[in-house]
């Protein structure tokens, strides 16, 4: 990772907040304008892994947490953004969620959870720009593992609402408990239901005919989402398929 070749260096050394011995007035007592362009230019040195005044950068972070400076905020944005896009597209995941938008979005989300998590407090902490741009870089692996989290259950989503509205089953597991009400014939159900949980995802759902969707909102205490209906009626729907006496039925 490029910023290792930087790391945080102990008081009195060349690379300390003080500065290298220059004349540079204190990184306190310049614009804001002045403290950017300073910046911009040590962090292209520290990037190519040359020696580099870090104390600009780190006032200008400084400036933008503790003082919640909006005119620093957008210098870091404007100095960083081309290197946190870089940090989206190498990431091993983000390939499939990148989109006509290239990672704008992406690149956004990061300097938000980024502005977000790195309190005054924390910034006290960070003595070197390496260990700012490494935070950075982990709020970038966060916001895509975040992305990548969400599109797979709202695909997920999508497939139990599709499974949820289709008129017919081609579970014979399914058409066979469908049917025991009828045939009352639960005692073969009792000796497979295990908990409460179960007992009401089979009464709502084959005596009152209760969508997923429906028993979840019916009884949220043993339902928090529709997953949890159709996991607990999978784990039913299995140990009924191996049930004996519903084995011939299933032949049926």
């Amino acid at each position: 990772m490029m910023e290792s070749h930087n790391p945080s260096q102990p008081p009195g050394s060349g690379r300390d907040m003080r500065g290298t011995g220059d004349s540079a007035p204190p990184t306190e007592l310049l614009s804001i304008n002045e403290l950017a362009r300073r910046c911009s230019e040590e962090t292209n040195k520290f990037l190519k892994q040359n020696v580099s005044n870090e104390r600009y950068c780190l006032e200008l972070f400084r400036r933008a947490i503790i003082n919640r400076d909006e005119g620093a905020w957008s210098y870091i944005y404007q100095q960083y953004a081309p290197l946190v896009l870089t940090w989206v597209t190498q990431h091993q995941s983000a390939a499939p969620i990148l989109g006509q938008d290239g990672g704008a979005p992406l690149v956004n989300a990061a300097f938000a959870k980024f502005a977000q998590a790195l309190t005054p407090l924390k910034i006290a902490n960070f003595e070197s720009l390496a260990a700012i741009l490494k935070y950075m870089k982990m709020c970038v692996h966060s916001v895509v593992a975040d992305e990548v989290r969400v599109r797979q259950a709202r695909q997920y989503e999508d497939t139990l609402d599709s499974i949820e509205h289709e008129p017919a089953s081609d579970d014979p597991a399914e058409d066979v408990v469908s049917s025991l009400a009828a045939q009352h014939l639960w005692q073969i159900i009792l000796e497979e239901v295990r908990g409460e949980d179960e007992r009401i995802l089979i009464y709502e759902a084959y005596v009152h005919g209760m969508k997923p969707g429906e028993i979840s909102a019916q009884h949220p205490r043993h339902f928090a989402s529709v997953d949890d209906v159709y996991r607990i009626k999978r784990n039913v729907l299995e140990r009924l398929r191996r049930n004996r006496r519903l084995q011939a039925l299933f032949r049926r």
